[in-house]
């Protein structure tokens, strides 16, 4: 081990780590958080990516064999100066991932930091986490069959006119990253290619083709369906390098070489010519400017989704926000941007400089039908929704005009959308349309519109037989125009139409009524097929400004509703409880319950509702479901005394920047902010939000312990999280402590416990594959000492507001520690 200290010391001048944010890797060695590891000596083995330096300017197969052939000369040269990476990548440790000039290996922080001095060594990094943008809404459809016409997502950008030309995506194959594929859906049957499996580390794993969620077969067909699909000539090939919707980089990296190159051999051409990945992680990140790179070197088009994390600005995900990729926004069936997708500018610094106008296009992403596993189909809405129906869009292009180079495919694309060639960083340069874009490319395609022109040729000849007889008609019409002026009188007709709801769902309200019903319910609110949808608890307000967006706008529309599966409406044995307390139900807070889980695991909504019915005003709490109906809006938060922001089992995205920035604007205006999660610190515990909003230092990814202790103005009480009776689903509680002002009022083991007395390890097994193949590479621990307090929860009292911030999720306690804990916790808010 005296080779790693002398390499160490070696290295002292030569990192230029300042000024890099956590997710960069410095331009020179190690990202910023490997060194801190690696000066504190920390001997931990973690997966990184170690990437080498070479040049490449070779074009199309000769690109893929250069690139394999140099990264395998590079690892040749390692000598004894790097004895640990040799013997790693001869004992098959060390997974190749070439498009990325790289390999992935498990190495110390103090290895990692001895390799970067290597003169050919440019990045060591962590293989961080990536997932698909956060969906904003899935609503279940038919299951049998799409419904009949053309989809509106493929009129709006004038596939119908490319497909009655001929062009149908017919000899081009679509590089497709995802969460998997059902190759038996109708929609897809015949149209693989090529299909492989990735796990955590690049390797490839032996399956068939599946779908481990249902989020790739949806964008699958929105690529190549038979009737949904924009290219239904097109085939795929397809990588599942998101299990569950979560994979890492090093997933990613081997799938995108894997489409670009399925059988792993340069001098055949059987990879993609377009590649759409609806994935992505919020921020910028350096690390993915080399794998595209050598994409477009090898002139494969890129088409990513820009990412879900609107209507802020300045609030896309990488790699879309790339300036050489094309980032796709969403649009509504309008041409409307949608709410929830990612707004620009994007700011790079580093190995990219200066600010991009973002997203480049839109497509189609709001209520946008296609298909589920298991031959059913479903709504989807999202960037993941526009991203494909765009890349379908360059399947088609390439059809029309095969060997366009990825240049002249974006500037067709470009300067064809609705903009007029001007761009903004909501839309781009605006809505593709494939005819416009065709001509373009110096491609007629007969559209509807000039279809008329010719028919006013023979129409002169004609004309003056019947003109006499129309003259006539105008002189009295004048005299009938006032007259006609009645026709406000139809429109009170549709007004009063009854509304028309899902398949499945029973009429509660008209608009503007209140839907009374108890206990939980899906609900809905629209007509005719176009739909908010949602989850509510106990009534609810049926209006525009309390759904936050009108679905069916100039249509009488109403609320829907149909029983949860598996949720209980009946609730006989809490009821006894209020009755003791008849004087303080009139100081029962207003609550808004976030139900953040996005389907995840346990239903935090159902888990919480006997404690909400029992604590919060009118028995109950209104819930604001994210997977349902998106971002929730500071409107809806303004009604409430007390917001609740539960996250379940997600450990991404639990309170993403945008959401934060509305929690910011809704504890300014004094309304009091509950956040539980056992995840929220190890995922957000570095950013302002946590540490000056909510007041907390996140110390550790895990208590190693299930009993936490309740001190001070929480009173003295022992809680057992996984008990019997409730979820059971708790594995990485957050060790949390005070910061500035707040208060730890309950620890982990015994009260007032420091991180002295804990094991920072999980507290059962994860049976999540992905998260806990992500976690073993970075537990983030960010301040750990003796001293620091070991707590569960911290409360902060900033006098206009107050927060509570539990590092577990409340699901995990039996209901009937529930409900005492959120009283305590409402007490306290409240007082």
């Amino acid at each position: 081990m005296k080779l790693f200290k002398k390499k160490s010391l070696l290295l002292g001048a030569a990192l230029m780590v300042g000024g890099l944010s956590f997710s960069s890797a410095s331009a020179a060695g190690l990202s910023p958080t490997l060194l801190e590891r690696a000066k504190r000596g920390d001997q931990t083995q973690v997966g990184v990516i170690v990437r080498f330096q070479f040049g490449n300017d070779a074009r199309g197969n000769a690109q893929l064999k250069n690139l394999r052939s140099q990264l395998n000369g590079r690892l040749g040269q390692l000598g004894s100066s790097a004895g640990f990476l040799a013997n790693a990548i001869k004992s098959g440790q060390a997974t190749s991932l070439w498009l990325d000039q790289s390999i992935f290996l498990p190495l110390t922080p103090v290895q990692a930091r001895a390799l970067a001095a290597l003169p050919f060594v440019t990045d060591i990094f962590e293989n961080f986490k990536v997932q698909i943008p956060k969906p904003q809404k899935a609503v279940a459809l038919s299951a049998s069959a799409a419904a009949a016409g053309t989809p509106w997502h493929l009129a709006n950008i004038g596939a119908p006119q490319a497909w009655a030309a001929g062009f149908k995506g017919q000899g081009i194959k679509i590089g497709h990253l995802d969460s998997g594929i059902d190759p038996n859906h109708p929609q897809l049957a015949g149209k693989i290619a090529a299909y492989a499996e990735f796990d955590a580390e690049g390797n490839r794993v032996n399956s068939q083709p599946h779908d481990s969620a249902d989020h790739g077969t949806h964008t699958a067909a929105l690529l190549v369906g038979n009737t949904v699909g924009v290219a239904p000539s097109a085939r795929l090939i397809s990588a599942l390098v998101l299990p569950n919707n979560e994979g890492t980089f090093a997933e990613v990296i081997a799938g995108m070489q894997y489409v670009l190159d399925p059988d792993n051999n340069a001098d055949t051409d059987d990879g993609a010519d377009v590649v759409n990945m609806s994935l992505g992680i919020p921020g910028t990140y350096d690390e993915f400017i080399v794998p595209l790179q050598n994409m477009l070197k090898a002139g494969v088009v890129p088409v990513f989704a820009i990412g879900n994390f609107g209507p802020a600005s300045a609030s896309t995900g990488s790699p879309g926000n790339l300036p050489d990729a094309i980032g796709v926004g969403a649009v509504d069936q309008s041409g409307n941007v949608a709410s929830f997708s990612s707004r620009g500018p994007v700011a790079w610094s580093g190995k990219i400089n200066g600010v991009f106008v973002k997203p480049d296009i839109v497509a189609p992403g709001v209520d946008i039908t296609s298909a589920l596993p298991g031959g059913k189909y479903g709504a989807k809405s999202g960037s993941s929704q526009a991203s494909p129906i765009a890349a379908g869009a360059v399947a088609v292009l390439l059809s029309a005009k095969p060997g366009s180079s990825v240049d002249a495919i974006k500037n067709a694309l470009y300067t064809s959308s609705s903009n007029a060639g001007a761009k903004n960083n909501n839309v781009g340069f605006g809505l593709i349309t494939i005819p416009g874009a065709l001509g373009k490319l110096g491609v007629n395609v007969s559209a509807p519109a000039p279809a008329p022109t010719p028919t006013p040729a023979p129409t002169p000849t004609p004309t003056p037989t019947p003109t006499p007889k129309p003259t006539p008609t105008p002189t009295p019409t004048p005299t009938p125009k006032p007259t006609p002026t009645p026709t406000p009188t139809p429109t009170p007709a549709p007004v009063n139409k009854t509304p028309t709801g899902p398949a499945g769902y029973d009429l509660c309200a008209l608009e503007n009524q209140k839907c009374d019903f108890s206990g939980q319910r899906a609900a809905a609110f629209g007509t005719e097929g176009q739909y908010a949808t949602g989850t509510g608890t106990d009534g609810f307000n049926c209006s525009v400004a309390d759904w936050g967006r009108d679905p069916a706008p100039g249509k009488t529309k109403g609320c829907f509703i149909k029983p949860v599966p598996g949720a209980s409406v009946p609730a006989p044995k809490p009821t006894p409880a209020p009755t003791p307390t008849p004087a303080p139900s009139a100081q029962k807070p207003r609550v808004l319950l976030v139900d953040d889980d996005m389907g995840q695991g346990a239903d935090v909504t159902n888990a919480l509702r006997e404690a909400l019915k029992t604590n919060a005003v009118s028995g109950g709490a209104f819930v604001w479901n994210v997977e349902g109906q998106g971002a929730v809006p500071l409107s809806e938060m303004q009604k409430a005394d007390i917001v609740i922001w539960a996250s379940g089992d997600q450990y991404q995205n639990t309170i993403t920047p945008a959401d934060q920035n509305i929690l910011r604007q809704y504890v300014a205006g004094g309304g009091n902010l509950l956040v539980t999660g056992q995840d929220i610190g190890f995922d957000i515990g570095g950013s302002d939000f946590y540490r000056s909003v909510l007041k907390t230092a996140f110390i550790a990814d895990s208590s190693g312990n299930t009993k936490l202790v309740t001190g001070g103005a929480f009173g003295s009480a022992a809680y057992t999280l996984n008990a019997a009776g409730s979820a059971q689903n708790q594995v990485y509680p957050d060790v949390i402590a005070d910061l500035g002002g707040s208060a730890t009022v309950a620890s982990w083991g015994s009260a007032n416990a420091t991180a002295g007395t804990i094991n920072a390890q999980s507290i059962g097994t994860d049976r999540d594959r992905s998260r806990a193949a992500n976690k073993g590479g970075a537990d983030r621990i960010s301040a750990q000492s003796a001293r620091d307090n070991a707590g569960a929860i911290v409360a902060n009292d900033a006098g206009r507001y107050r927060t509570i911030n539990m590092g577990f999720g409340l699901e995990g306690l039996t209901p009937t520690s529930r409900n005492t804990l959120v009283k305590i916790a409402f007490d306290w808010l409240m007082r």
